[in-house]
């Protein structure tokens, strides 16, 4: 009776507490969950040397796509820079100005889609890469950059096959593209396609060494670097285009594609060592 006793004021004890108004259920621990980090850029550095070197590469790239557009060798002797768009700019509104007097538009047309062309490839250098670092290349956007050049050459070299001018805007793609690329990359250290501004540099720092100021004397060494590189690409472009032809822009293509395995390797390296 008393082990009865013990047990059913036990049970009415039990009874009470789970049936009291205030009694709070247990609450149960959910397991911690972790929260995944924002993945950051894999971000390689680049130093100035380096970015003069590449810098070179690119020019003499550029140089040689130039000299395959204007030397009249493609597309049935059909001329048209593509590593700049300045003389375009006047030869539009000479056309348009031409039109105008009863003339034919095709000339305006035409230089107008250069420029569009030219100015599309800067802007999708920016729209891949809209925050771009000075000397830090970010792997993850540098690398379409690169396929992207790539295929539009590409696509230039199969036009010109065709003789279709319309391998021009390709090539007026790509360089804008590039320009733009390399220009944000460097702070305007490396400008690889458009060479006024480059050469208006060179005069203007071999100027001040003349008057005695040789803070730029280390610049000017490397922009006559890039600027000698893109020479040099038109000069044995010239000899290549006459041999091979269109080949020459799937050559020019093969370089980004190049630059992409180098962007990846260095990356490869840089993670490794993190």
């Amino acid at each position: 009776m008393k082990l009865f006793s013990v047990l059913f004021t036990s049970y009415v004890a039990m009874a009470a507490g789970l049936s009291t108004p205030n009694a709070k259920a247990a609450v149960p621990v959910k397991a911690a969950v972790p929260v995944k980090a924002a993945d950051k850029p894999l971000i390689v550095p680049l130093s100035q040397k380096a970015a003069v070197g590449m810098g070179m590469i690119l020019a003499f790239n550029s140089g040689a796509v130039n000299s395959a557009t204007l030397s009249g060798l493609l597309a049935e002797g059909t001329k048209m820079g593509t590593a700049a768009v300045t003389g375009a700019w006047t030869n539009s509104a000479i056309g348009a100005a031409s039109a105008v007097q009863g003339a034919a538009a095709s000339q305006f047309l035409f230089n107008t889609k250069c420029i569009a062309s030219y100015i599309c490839g800067a802007i999708i250098s920016g729209l891949v890469i809209p925050e771009p670092k000075a000397f830090e290349i970010d792997v993850k956007k540098t690398l379409p950059l690169f396929a992207i050049a790539s295929g539009l050459l590409a696509t230039s070299a199969v036009f010109a096959k065709a003789s279709n001018v319309k391998y021009f805007y390709f090539a007026l793609l790509a360089n804008g593209l590039q320009n733009s690329f390399t220009s944000t990359l460097t702070a305007n250290l490396c400008r690889t396609s458009h060479f006024t501004g480059i050469s208006s540099d060179m005069g203007t720092f071999i100027g001040q060494i003349l008057g005695g100021n040789k803070t730029n004397q280390g610049r000017l060494k490397n922009v006559a670097l890039v600027a000698a590189s893109f020479w040099t690409g038109g000069f044995l472009s010239f000899g290549w285009t006459k041999t091979f032809g269109h080949n020459v822009l799937f050559g020019a293509a093969s370089v980004h594609l190049a630059f992409a395995a180098w962007v990846a390797m260095k990356a490869r390296g840089s993670s490794k060592t993190a």
